[in-house]
């Protein structure tokens, strides 16, 4: 019933109403600077509404006055980046007066550079527009979905058994992302998946690997929105070590934008530690490598032929 109570209210949401110069009262708001915007609007139930929007604290005030001599009904629905954020609905008797500050940081889109802050109530709409660069992968103040869980076990894929990696995916975010999901291990040149999840909410995405299931299978997920070999894009990624028959270790990284295994040039994983049993892939400092093969090593090789040439020589 909450559902249906929400449609009809933002059903008499109209985009037209003219602006007012009104007076607030006792409430009135600070004097504007630079960062701060204001905007009038009055509904058709006649509650003018004084709207102040300041772009560095990221937070929206509203005022709200009946300027008549009887109760009328009020309400406001607050929405960023067209996802609602906040709805109230309540009445006010003559000459009272209502205000409330809410921050807006928390649900804004991630991956967007420019944000719309908009506030509705009956018969009028205003929208503020602003500039506000976030980076999804390290943001400690805007909430973005992330890689919360893998598992390496058995699964079935299309009807055959199969060598899989569960990925759990978290989005704690207001916003809903159109996430996507891309897996490389030794044996897995790139697998892919949607993981779009609901707002709030998490889900477990069960991605088909080629790697033999009595080997170690070490690898990497990557959670992206767009491009994957744009780093603008990037939301989350971790690496991950584990048996079908045993435990998974999870590590983070940082993002990297690679090629897909539709390009030319498709990204392939490697990792030295595959096959040993004590050291994880980040505590392992192999160096430089050619095509997996440690430059020390060739050079070593280099030397050894070099050496029998020179004896064959003599």
């Amino acid at each position: 019933m909450r559902s249906i109570g929400i449609v009809i209210f933002v059903g008499l949401l109209a985009l037209s109403g003219g602006a007012h110069s009104i007076s607030i009262g006792d409430a009135a708001p600070s004097k504007p600077d630079d960062a701060t915007m204001t905007k009038n609007m009055t509904s058709m139930t006649g509650i003018e509404y004084l709207l102040e929007f300041d772009s560095d604290a990221r937070s929206i005030t509203v005022y709200a006055e009946n300027p008549t001599n009887r109760s009328q009904q009020a309400g406001i629905v607050i929405s960023t980046d067209n996802r609602t954020m906040h709805s109230s609905d309540f009445r006010l008797s003559g000459g009272e007066v209502w205000n409330k500050t809410l921050q807006i940081e928390a649900s804004l889109d991630a991956l967007r550079d420019s944000h719309v802050v908009r506030v509705s109530t009956y018969g009028a709409t205003r929208a503020f527009e602003f500039d506000y660069e976030i980076d999804p992968e390290s943001s400690t103040t805007v909430p973005t979905p992330y890689i919360a869980d893998t598992t390496v076990t058995r699964g079935t894929i299309d009807g055959e058994p199969s060598t899989v990696v569960n990925i759990t995916v978290v989005n704690p975010s207001v916003q809903q992302y159109p996430t996507k999901l891309m897996v490389h291990t030794q044996g897995t040149d790139g697998s892919f998946y949607a993981a779009i999840v609901p707002t709030g909410e998490s889900e477990t995405v069960t991605v088909e690997l080629l790697d033999d299931p009595e080997t170690v299978v070490v690898g990497e997920a990557r959670l992206y929105a767009g491009r994957l070999n744009r780093s603008s894009g990037g939301i989350d990624q971790v690496g991950f070590r584990g048996e079908v028959n045993g435990s998974t270790s999870t590590w983070n990284e940082s993002y990297r934008a690679v090629e897909g295994p539709w390009s030319e040039n498709p990204y392939r994983y490697d990792n030295a530690s595959v096959g040993s049993d004590s050291v994880l892939p980040e505590q392992v400092e192999s160096g430089p490598t050619v095509r997996g093969i440690p430059v020390v090593l060739l050079l070593a090789i280099a030397a050894s032929v070099a050496g029998l040439l020179l004896v064959r020589r003599r």
